[in-house]
């Protein structure tokens, strides 16, 4: 091939270090003029469309048009390197160009890559020809990013126009956000507190999925509404109960409930550390004066249950209801008694151990009843469903 002379050659230098071209199309390199090297792009592109060194060389081929457009001598070429890249793909390289130097007597070279290895290859090019300029060809188009960017789309479009996600996205954070904005007009310090609160409010919501079991309500049966009945009655008596473990430490208008409370009360507040030695004596009042509805709101819940589940019909839930009443009534007088132990009151006696022992046994005596109860009667279901069945 004869090239003509003049005082200024410039070479493009398309670098394929792991020699994609040769192994994927059979071309050997170096590839030297524009066709050749249109024809080996094209081949490349088509056994794989994925292969960035591709583009590399349509983008040599590019700069040489523009070289060659401003009135100056160019030529391209693709040299390969090896499979394995490392200092033998390097002197291939190396080797590579100084043939396609020798017949083109490139004044400056500038080298076209796919990625670092055209910086890598200046120091054992730049003895051959003067390196004026490296360019790196960045893909645009990644199947991996353009994915995750559709995702993200997707999920934006989501947040934004489905309405299962938006009162979520959008409606919560506009609530709170012009909450902020009238606490703010009326006190400005205790703005961060409420942000909190309500922020505190709406991952309880969302975590314990109350929202959800609000809306399902307008589905319920008859049964279920009385169930959702016994759980809101237990629940007003569980928290009145509290309240009154809470209030005697406490003096009320409507007088003074138990002055050992308040006293101790008081003498914790003055001295915090002292909780460590009159807690065991917190605890004491707190279950003599709340048991009782604490009781009562559990028993009322485990009543609805019953109901519910005698109505479905589902027997082993019965049983377990039951159980469970039986037990909260057996457990009523050994918690008191713990109660008056760590009250310190001194007014146990030896029969009230003695029969709150007996009814513990018996609480525990019929857990455990109710437990294998229900684990054979599981057992004896599975093996009916699929008598085959080999238990291991």
């Amino acid at each position: 091939m004869s090239f003509s002379s003049n005082t200024e050659k410039t070479l493009i230098i398309c670098i394929d270090k792991d020699n994609d071209v040769g192994t994927k199309t059979g071309i050997p390199t170096p590839i030297v003029g524009r066709d050749r090297c249109l024809d080996a792009a094209t081949k490349l592109a088509l056994a794989d469309p994925e292969e960035a060194d591709a583009n590399a060389i349509f983008a040599g081929i590019q700069e040489y048009d523009n070289v060659l457009s401003s009135g100056r001598i160019c030529e391209v070429t693709v040299v390969g390197g090896l499979f394995e890249r490392g200092t033998e793909a390097d002197r291939k390289i190396r080797s590579e160009v100084s043939q396609v130097v020798s017949g083109f007597s490139a004044t400056e070279g500038v080298i076209i890559s796919d990625g670092v290895e055209g910086e890598e290859v200046i120091p054992i090019i730049q003895t051959l020809v003067p390196i004026v300029s490296v360019h790196k060809i960045v893909v645009k188009h990644s199947k991996s990013v353009e994915e995750s960017y559709a995702v993200f789309a997707r999920y934006l479009r989501m947040l934004i126009f489905d309405s299962r996600y938006t009162r979520y996205a959008l409606g919560l954070p506009g609530i709170i956000f012009v909450g902020l904005v009238v606490i703010s007009l009326f006190d400005a310090k205790i703005a961060p507190e409420v942000l909190v609160g309500l922020i505190g409010a709406v991952f309880i919501i969302r975590g314990f999925d109350i929202d959800r079991k609000i809306e399902s309500i307008r589905t319920l049966s008859a049964t279920g509404y009385m169930k959702l009945f016994a759980s809101i009655v237990s629940a007003l008596i569980i928290v009145a109960g509290i309240a009154s473990g809470i209030a005697v430490f406490y003096p009320s208008s409507s007088g003074v409930l138990c002055s050992k409370c308040i006293t101790l009360q008081q003498q914790i507040a003055a001295n915090p550390a002292s909780f460590l030695v009159y807690g065991p004596r917190v605890a004491g009042y707190f279950i003599q004066y709340s048991e009782l509805l604490l009781w009562l709101g559990l028993g009322v819940y485990i009543v609805g249950a019953l109901f519910f589940d005698i109505l479905r019909p589902k027997p082993r839930h019965v049983v377990t209801d039951t159980v469970a009443l039986i037990v909260l009534a057996l457990l009523f007088f050994p918690v008191s008694y713990i109660g008056a132990i760590l009250d310190s009151s001194g007014s146990v006696t030896l029969t009230d151990e003695f029969v709150a022992i007996v009814l513990f046994a018996l609480a525990v005596n019929f857990t455990i009843a109710a437990y294998v109860y229900q684990r054979f009667s599981r057992r004896r279901q599975q093996a009916q469903a699929n008598p085959q069945a080999v238990e291991v």
